[in-house]
Parts: structure tokens; C-alpha cells; sequence
């Protein structure tokens, strides 16, 4: 029975890729929080145990050709569950991430983890019985079970992160992993000296019905999803255009219209389930921001000629600054939001230096490069909290000369002010001189200035449509110095101690329930 301890390393791989696979799905319904994660750690612990106390169980009850047959009808089980789980989440999901997201979240994990991980953690104790041998003493085999097993969630999941997410959608791949449990423990099947014929029929058509109903779902998945859509009460059609999975996230471009027929067609760059920027069909950006950050970046160092952009997106930023004749370099992390940009939004990386890495990192080696530095790094619901530590802002003014800016598009939170007074006593210990503006619950732009501030902040961009103008100026117009005594009693988040994730959860929980009311099945699986 030796040869079973192959199919334990598959079903150990499929365990963890499993779990990695659900953090991914759940991102666009709850967000990336540190109370996800710790959702989604704790259900598949508790799944595990309960898999290995029932696996336990039934070895005490069964034997020779039963427990056997129990040990390849778990697979098979956990492999319709996934099916199952991927057809029902996307109509289930919305309505959990509008009750409540952090309890949302882990009924979502329990959909998506729990019969699958109890039926294949059910395995290893079944085997350990299989292959017991009166004259084996210790453990019985047990050890060596566990080991094979725990070696294959390894293999799982570095398979997930380097194979499955950059070339597969989270949606397909969960299904993928479904036929693969099934054709595999088929082939076992066959190759068992104990089952009977009647047994190994079962085994077979069990594995081969449900192949098919997952790869239906799989073959079928814009269909499916479409469908779902279409009998949503939104009053938005959105048709996707392309969709790129990465390491670094899922990116979806769609076209967007009103189901009535009137008024303009946008072009979103969305981003696991978050909207990064509006255009118009011919480019023109629709989203507030992007001029806004443009403006301060005039408006703060009207002499500069070099200028970093941190973070892509769709290229609407760094475009408008290279056609005002600066010297544009960009900092991205993820080749496909480049793709993206360059092949839907019109950007044009000629005449741009452009650095694919770590935002973190580019900044730690930069020195006296830039008059002025864009960040713009929303990836997940905010700006990942490493990018926001007192550190990074150090290395960040080591970065801009003497007299240079910084213009920051962050989120705040709306209803509690400690998680904005932390952000800007943060900031402050690189660039005291801060000025402020925006929507609280909404964009709000903080620049760092060292050199004189202007006397005036106004709008610089001449193609502004007329449907975000106004918004622009407005913003424009509330800029003002902040106080120290805003944050004096706030402590600076550093790198030894960096908290962001847990105070700005309740503001990226809030954002991620008005998307998911919002968006519809096919934008949102991802």
C-alpha cells in the first residue's frame, strides 16, 4: 500500500493550495485585512482537526476492502465539494460581505474549506490503519504519513503561487484542482489488488461525473457568471474587455454602460474587485485623482524636471506628466498592470524610464533623483502598510532633492481619527511641512513639501472633462497646511511595530461593502 502515500502527497498539495487559492477568491468580497487572514488560518485549522478526529473514526469501524474503499471515495468527495462551493460563492458572497465582513468572511472560508479539507485530512489516518502491520511497532507508520503529507502541502503551495495564480484564474484553477483529484484517484482505483469490481465502478463513475460537472462550470465560467449578472438589478452592464492574473493580483478591464442605453460607455481598470481608474474609450481619465496629483505635482515644484510616479495603474498619471515635459520614471511591481495600461488606457512607456520592482525597495537605494515623488500604491483595499512606515518616508526624502515634494493619494477613515493622526505623525517625521486635502471615506492627497509652499493651489490640467471639474477644483481649493497639533499625541508607525492593517481595517472593510453592493458576479470572481 505504499503507492497510496503518492496520492497522500497530492491530496497533502491540494490542502494548502486550497487554502491560498481561498485567500485569493475571498479578496474581492472581504479584503485582505489581518482579520481575514486570521479567518481564513483558524477555519482551516479547525477543519483539519475535525477531519483527522472523524478520518480517526471510521478507521476504528471499518476494514480490508471498506476501509479502502472510504479511503478513495474522501478525494473524490472533497473534490465535488469544491465544485459545489465555486457554483454557490459568487451568488453567496455578495450577500455575506454586505451583513457582516468579518463574520462574512468566515462563513465564506467555511464554504470554501470546510467539507473539502475534512474529507482529505480524513485520509492520513485511514492510511496509517491501511498499512498497519501487527509487527510494526511505534507509531505504526503514522510519522512517515504525516511527513509525505506536510512535503506535499509544501509542493502545493509553491505550485499555487508560481503556476497556478500567475497563469490561471482563482475560479478555474479551484475547478482544475477538482478534475485532477478526480482522474487521479481513478488511476488508484484501478490499480488496487483489494476493491471489488462493483467498488471500482463507483469509484469510476463518481470520478467521472464529477469531472464533468467541474469542467462544465470551468468551460462555462463567463457563461455562467454572465448569467448572474444579468439577472442582478444593477444599473451598470459591465463587458469585460481582458482579464490578467498575476502574483500580485487579479486585473480586469471592462467596458461600463448604463443598462438603459444612456449617457457615455467607461473604461474601468479594476483590480481584485477595486476600481483604479475611469476613462473615457479614447483615454481621457473620468477619475478626480488623477488630475489632482497632477496639479500638486506642478503646484508644489513648478521648476521640476524629474519625477517618479509609485504605482502604474492604468498610466493615466505618469502620461499626463510626460506630455507636460517632464522626465517621468514609474516604480511597478506587476508586469500585467503594464499590460493592461500599454494595450487598453493608451500609455506609452517610450520616453519613460520605467523600474519593475518593489516600490520599497526602489526608494531604499534612490538618492537626490527627483524634485518631486507620486504615490499612488493602492494594491488589496489601501496602500499596503510596509509603504507606510516612518522608514519608508526616510528613504523616500533621501529620494527627493533639496526643495523637492511628495503628493500621496491615501484613504482615511471617515469615522474614527486615530488611523489618519497615526498616517500623518508618520509622514511628519520625514516632511513636518504637510498640507492636506479630499473626501473623508473617499481620496484624500497629503503633500510632504521641503521646498516654499505656493501661494495659490489651483487645478493645472487643461483637458479636464467637465463631469469631474468641478470635483477637482473643489479639492484643489481645501488645501491647507496641517498643524502639528493634529497628530502631536499620535506615535509614528515604524517598521518594528506596524499596525496599518488592523487601524485602517474598518475603513477598507467599509469600502470593500459599498464595491460588493455594487459590482457585478463576473467583475467581482475572480
Amino acid at each position: 500500500m505504499r503507492r497510496y502515500e503518492i496520492l497522500i502527497f497530492i491530496t497533502g498539495a491540494v490542502t494548502l493550495s486550497l487554502e491560498v487559492l481561498a485567500s485569493r477568491i475571498m479578496t474581492p468580497y472581504f479584503g485582505v485585512s489581518l482579520y481575514i487572514w486570521s479567518g481564513i488560518l483558524s477555519i482551516t485549522l479547525t477543519f483539519l482537526a475535525v477531519g483527522y478526529h472523524y478520518g480517526g473514526r471510521i478507521s476504528r469501524r471499518l476494514a480490508g476492502k471498506s476501509l479502502e474503499y472510504a479511503f478513495l471515495v474522501a478525494p473524490i468527495f472533497s473534490a465535488a465539494s469544491m465544485g459545489i462551493s465555486a457554483a454557490v460563492y459568487p451568488i453567496v458572497f455578495p450577500v455575506l460581505s454586505q451583513a457582516n465582513l468579518i463574520l462574512g468572511s468566515f462563513i465564506g472560508a467555511s464554504l470554501l474549506l470546510s467539507l473539502p479539507l475534512i474529507a482529505l485530512s480524513a485520509m492520513n489516518p485511514l492510511l496509517i490503519c491501511i498499512q498497519r502491520d501487527k509487527r510494526d511497532k511505534g507509531d505504526g507508520g503514522a510519522g512517515r504519513i504525516f511527513f509525505i503529507s506536510t512535503v506535499g502541502s509544501v509542493a502545493g503551495v509553491v505550485v499555487t503561487a508560481f503556476v497556478f495564480i500567475p497563469n490561471v484564474t482563482n475560479y478555474r484553477a479551484i475547478l482544475a484542482l477538482g478534475i485532477a483529484i478526480c482522474i487521479v484517484t481513478a488511476i488508484f482505483a484501478g490499480m488496487s489488488t483489494v476493491l471489488s469490481f462493483l467498488q471500482k465502478r463507483k469509484v469510476y463513475a463518481c470520478s467521472l461525473i464529477i469531472s464533468i460537472l467541474c469542467g462544465a462550470l470551468l468551460i462555462g465560467k463567463n457563461s455562467y457568471l454572465k448569467f448572474l449578472s444579468e439577472i442582478s438589478t444593477g444599473q451598470l452592464v459591465f463587458d469585460v474587455r481582458a482579464e490578467y492574473t498575476s502574483m500580485f493580483g487579479n486585473i480586469k478591464v471592462a467596458d461600463v454602460r448604463r443598462r438603459d442605453g444612456t449617457g457615455k460607455i467607461y473604461r474601468y481598470f479594476l483590480q481584485d474587485g477595486l476600481i483604479q481608474n475611469r476613462t473615457t474609450l479614447d483615454n481621457v481619465s473620468v477619475s478626480m485623482y488623477t488630475y489632482v496629483l497632477e496639479s500638486l505635482a506642478h503646484a508644489f515644484a513648478p521648476d521640476a524636471r524629474d519625477i517618479v510616479v509609485l504605482g502604474l495603474g492604468a498610466g493615466i498619471v505618469p502620461r499626463h506628466l510626460k506630455g507636460d515635459g517632464l522626465n517621468v520614471s514609474v516604480v511597478e511591481i506587476n508586469p500585467k498592470a503594464l499590460k493592461a495600461a500599454t494595450t487598453h488606457f493608451g500609455f506609452d512607456r517610450s520616453g519613460i524610464q520605467f523600474h519593475l520592482e518593489d516600490a520599497r525597495t526602489f526608494v531604499r537605494r534612490c538618492k537626490d533623483s527627483f524634485d518631486v515623488a507620486v504615490i499612488d500604491l493602492f494594491w488589496g483595499d489601501s496602500i499596503p502598510d510596509y509603504l507606510l512606515t516612518k522608514e519608508f518616508f526616510r528613504d523616500l526624502k533621501r529620494c527627493v532633492r533639496s526643495g523637492g515634494s511628495i503628493v500621496m493619494n491615501a484613504i482615511f477613515d471617515s469615522e474614527n481619527t486615530e488611523p489618519n493622526n497615526r498616517l500623518l505623525a508618520t509622514i511628519a517625521t520625514s516632511f513636518p511641512r504637510m498640507f492636506l486635502s479630499g473626501i473623508l471615506g473617499g481620496n484624500v492627497f497629503i503633500v510632504g513639501a521641503l521646498g516654499v509652499a505656493p501661494k495659490n493651489i489651483v487645478a493645472e490640467s487643461p483637458n479636464m472633462p467637465t463631469e469631474v471639474a468641478e470635483l477637482v477644483n473643489f479639492t484643489m481649493s481645501r488645501f491647507g497646511l496641517v498643524s502639528p497639533t493634529v497628530y502631536q499625541y499620535s506615535r509614528p508607525v515604524s517598521d518594528e511595530q506596524n499596525i496599518f492593517g488592523i487601524l485602517l481595517s474598518d475603513a477598507n472593510m467599509a469600502m470593500r461593502k459599498s464595491l460588493t453592493g455594487f459590482l457585478p458576479p463576473h467583475i467581482l470572481v475572480n
